[in-house]
């Protein structure tokens, strides 16, 4: 979407404490004996009556559960009187305690909470609050006045009458013996003046695990608090002044493993007690927003943010909805995240999911308070980095931020064990998501503030925490992790699109240190993934290649690839390390493939070593310098090439320690993956390897170097080989030919030209391959091709062997039966080693026959006639005046398909050297049976529309 949207930082207030940045412990965890005590330094929020419940979301069951205790309190009837609080850890039993004091103390506050104004307002409640997490077993509480309180039950009485109700129990409590029933009941009804009574207990597992230890005469402090709580239960119960609310751990790790004791008192008040949960699952939303918000945001901003969302995710649905029955339900989704939104503003539903849903079924997250401290410090984290966006969700978390993270981590129970997977993959310097993020900054600098792969990286790492249940209701939990549909709908946003987003995806699956994927589900792990493991490796091989002085199994792996990619190529030498590992005397020109080590060379030092190839072979000067090419090794192909095959090596490593690592089929199917992707780089790296070659050249006089590199056209040819010939062959200007017309072998060697009269043939073939002088020829074949040719078309006659002498005619003694001329001969029958070729007019013309116009075979030869020019010219001739300066040439002839390629090197020629870099060609095409329209559009018309080729008629 192009609309920017404000962040939520500018359109939400905070909570004052939020905003002031005061994000202890103690202002989000409920400490109700100090609470009780009026301790100053308790929270405002917590400590303050009217503050306490501004911040507090009356769930339904809290609702209920203060106004049937007022009720209760109030005399009415029909009421337990005795209700247990039995929530997950931090699920809002202390909360829920912490509001019940504050409601019996202060009614009059009630008047500011709209949902309670319907509520009863007993007076003169007396309330006692026993916090077991606080109240020593063994040496009790001193009061100011230096007394000591022993017990659980005379600090009880103390608090709701310290003259009346404590004077009932004051022995009891000195001889730590629980009171009867009896006197429980009248504690609560003369003790308390008959007044009402609230009697809040928190932590009592805890205490009585430390009473254990106390002996009180032939029993134990543990027994008589238990005595005395069943009892409890049972008077208030009866009664109808008082009330009691409890707590009860809910888990074994609450309980510090004692099960059986917490079982035990579960079962003390079973009779007579009812169960509360004063947060359920669905409510974590409104309270998180009661407490951390300032005031409720505005309607219209949260309709506007939600719609955007909902456009984004319902699009992502649509791309993949291949019927009308997942169409609709693409754009159902999508309204039901719109409402989800604007209930939640500022926070994504799919944050608040993962608190409820898959954190909750972790040990150590405190359901509700755990929610507040974390997301606290995200909100504050965000709103004084100025980095926030339109919503909070699960890649919006503050990673970079150590407080958040190590918030969250503590919250979740794993404290610093996950600090390696955030450095490496996700905020660390180098990670692999800001990797990703900084590429693509530099591809679309639109993308720099939104960093996807981060954001990305970040939700997952949120997901890797507790699991899904498998069905409603059921105990047994999905592994941690979210699927991709679950990702894509929690961060496609307005700024994120769903293309970018699985694109990115797909690059830290493929990149990421600690990332596991099963085929399914994205999770981060403690333990390595496939990547870790190939990264380790390629980092042992990589410190292996150094010890090696680059000289190691990356080395000899790559030149094994490059000698089975050149298997067969008899004019390739690879890797040569002197000149004399470059053959000399053999006709053929070769390319010498320079080995990696050449590309870090200076580019002086390459020149000195290039010319040591072209002019040495050993010890001697160098024979065949004019059939010598070397090829040039591109050094950042080598560096990537290394890398490739580094971690192809990496991987083979791997595959071999399977057992060891304990991989699993969807390891082994990631590396199969990874070694297609790298063997594709290293093919890819071959390709560009060689782009360059150096020929040797006369210069000023002295040996130069011809440079050729790859320019204009694209190449066609796929080998490593062909690709070199074909750039010094098809590309611009030819610097090697496979084909010559036989008058530049009179030419090359200057036959007929003085006292020159004839010539052997291997020292034509010498000159060829000896002399820098253009043209190069691939091989002797080409030559012996152009020999037989010009005999055949009177050029030069040829005789087996080398005539005795001239005569004084001027002509070779030698009889006219042995000399070949103006009559076609196969080239294989020229001997190279003893044939001899002889100028025309040194042939004797007694016997000489009439020159014979040798048939031409279409393959070979091409009729060219000049139909035009500003000033004639000599086509036949060698020595047509090359001084005259020509500005048009029109040229007609007639060619096979084998032709016209033949013919393309000089057309391409004429076209460069052309005013506007363009040649016209006029082609004209007879058939007797006619052309098929169809065919003429297909194999025709649309090959040259496709090469952009205008057709002008």
């Amino acid at each position: 979407m192009s609309k920017k949207f404000r962040s939520w930082t500018e359109l939400v207030k905070l909570h004052a404490d939020i905003e002031a940045g005061k994000l202890t412990d103690a202002a989000f965890a409920i400490d109700l004996g100090a609470i009780a005590a009026g301790d100053p330094n308790v929270a405002v929020v917590n400590r303050d009556p009217e503050a306490f419940f501004r911040a507090t979301y009356l769930t339904v069951d809290l609702r209920r559960l203060l106004k049937e205790v007022l009720e209760s309190l109030a005399g009415k009837q029909g009421y337990n009187r005795v209700l247990k609080l039995r929530t997950a850890f931090g699920g809002g039993k202390s909360h829920t305690l912490a509001a019940l004091l504050h409601a019996a103390r202060h009614p009059e506050v009630l008047e500011h909470i709209p949902e309670a104004r319907g509520f009863e307002r007993p007076r003169e409640v007396a309330v006692a609050v026993f916090d077991g997490e606080k109240f020593d077993a063994r040496n009790g509480k001193e009061l100011e006045d230096g007394r000591i309180i022993c017990t659980m039950w005379g600090w009880i009485a103390w608090q709701i009458d310290a003259e009346r109700a404590f004077a009932i129990v004051k022995d009891h409590d000195q001889d730590c013996v629980a009171p009867g029933g009896d006197v429980i009941r009248k504690m609560l009804n003369v003790g308390a003046s008959r007044r009402p009574v609230l009697i809040l207990l928190d932590e009592v597992l805890k205490y009585l695990e430390r009473a254990a230890a106390v002996q009180v005469h032939d029993s134990t402090l543990e027994r008589q608090a238990k005595d005395f709580f069943q009892n409890l239960t049972v008077e208030v119960a009866g009664s109808s002044n008082a009330v009691l609310v409890y707590s009860l751990t809910w888990s074994a790790r609450e309980a510090l493993g004692n099960i059986s004791l917490l079982e035990e008192i579960n079962k003390l008040a079973a009779r007579v007690d009812q169960l509360c949960e004063p947060v359920s699952g669905d409510e974590i939303l409104p309270v998180l927003k009661r407490r951390l918000l300032g005031a409720e945001p505005a309607v219209t901003v949260a309709n506007e943010v939600a719609t955007a969302y909902q456009e984004a995710v319902t699009s992502l649905q649509r791309a993949y909805a291949e019927t009308e029955a997942l169409r609709r339900q693409a754009e159902e989704r999508g309204q039901q995240l719109r409402e989800r939104i604007r209930a939640a503003y500022p926070f994504h539903p799919a944050l608040i999911d993962i608190f409820r849903e898959r954190w909750a079924a972790i040990d150590a997250f405190q359901r509700t308070r755990g929610a507040l401290r974390f997301l606290a410090s995200c909100l504050y984290s965000l709103k004084k980095s100025g980095n926030a966006g339109p919503l909070v969700g699960p890649s919006d978390i503050p990673l970079s931020d150590r407080d958040v993270r190590v918030k969250m981590l503590n919250e979740l129970g794993v404290q610093n064990a996950f600090d390696a997977v955030i450095e490496a993959d996700i905020e660390g310097r180098n990670s692999r998501a800001r990797r990703i993020d900084e590429r693509l900054a530099s591809e679309n600098p639109s993308l720099a503030s939104i960093k996807p792969a981060t954001r990305l990286a970040t939700a997952i790492l949120l997901y890797s925490f507790g699991g899904l249940s498998r069905k409603e209701g059921s105990d047994e939990t999905l592994p941690p992790g979210v699927t991709e549909n679950e990702l894509l709908e929690a961060c496609v946003s307005p700024d994120i699109d769903s293309l970018t987003a699985r694109a990115v995806l797909s690059e830290l699956r493929n990149t990421c240190l600690y990332l596991h994927y099963d085929g399914i589900r994205y999770c981060f792990k403690k333990d390595p993934n496939v990547t870790k493991l190939i990264e380790d490796a390629e980092q042992q091989i990589a410190r292996q290649e150094i010890e090696a002085s680059g000289r190691g199994q990356v080395y000899h792996k790559i030149k094994q690839m490059l000698e089975a990619k050149l298997a067969g190529q008899t004019a390739a030498v690879i890797w040569p390390e002197k000149s004399k590992d470059i053959p000399d005397g053999e006709p053929l020109f070769l390319i010498a493939y320079l080995p990696p080590e050449f590309a870090k060379l200076t580019q002086s030092e390459q020149e000195k070593q290039a010319k040591e190839y072209f002019t040495k072979y050993e010890d001697r000067p160098r024979r065949y310098r004019n059939g010598l090419g070397l090829g040039i090794p591109d050094k950042k192909q080598i560096e990537e090439l290394q890398q490739a095959v580094r971690y192809l090596l990496a991987i083979e490593k791997v595959e071999q320690a399977k057992q060891q690592f304990n991989l699993t089929k969807e390891h082994l199917e990631q590396l199969k993956e990874r070694r297609r992707a790298k063997e594709t780089a290293v093919e890819s790296c071959f390709r560009e390897l060689y782009t360059a070659v150096w020929l040797p050249s006369f210069k000023d006089g002295e040996l130069g170097i011809e440079r050729v590199e790859r320019v204009g056209r694209p190449l066609q040819a796929v080998g490593i080989h062909e690709r070199i010939m074909e750039m010094l062959i098809s590309l611009g200007t030819p610097r090697i030919h496979e084909y010559i017309v036989p008058r530049k072998i009179a030419e090359r060697v200057k036959l007929g030209e003085g006292q020159n009269l004839g010539v052997e043939v291997s020292a034509v073939v010498e000159s060829f391959f000896r002399d820098l002088t253009p043209p190069r020829v691939t091989s002797k074949k080409i030559l012996l091709e152009a020999i037989a040719k010009g005999i055949g078309e009177g050029t030069f006659g040829y005789s087996s062997s080398k005539p005795a002498a001239l005569g004084e005619d001027g002509k070779f003694q030698i009889s006219r039966e042995k000399v070949v001329f103006g009559r076609p001969i196969p080239a294989s029958e020229i001997d190279l080693d003893t044939g001899f070729l002889i100028a025309p007019s040194a042939i004797s013309t007694t016997s000489q026959p009439q020159v014979e116009e040798a048939p031409s075979r279409p393959s070979d030869k091409i009729e060219v006639k000049v139909l035009s020019t500003d000033k004639p010219v000599d086509v036949g001739s060698s020595r047509a005046e090359s001084s005259a300066k020509k500005s048009s040439i029109r040229l007609k002839f007639k060619a096979t398909r084998e032709q016209i390629f033949k013919a393309f090197p000089a057309i391409a020629n004429l076209a460069d050297n052309a005013d506007d870099g363009k040649v016209m060609f006029l082609i004209e095409g007879f058939s007797l049976a006619g052309f098929d329209e169809s065919w003429l559009r297909n194999a025709v018309k649309e090959p040259l529309e496709e090469a952009e080729i205008e057709l002008l008629d």
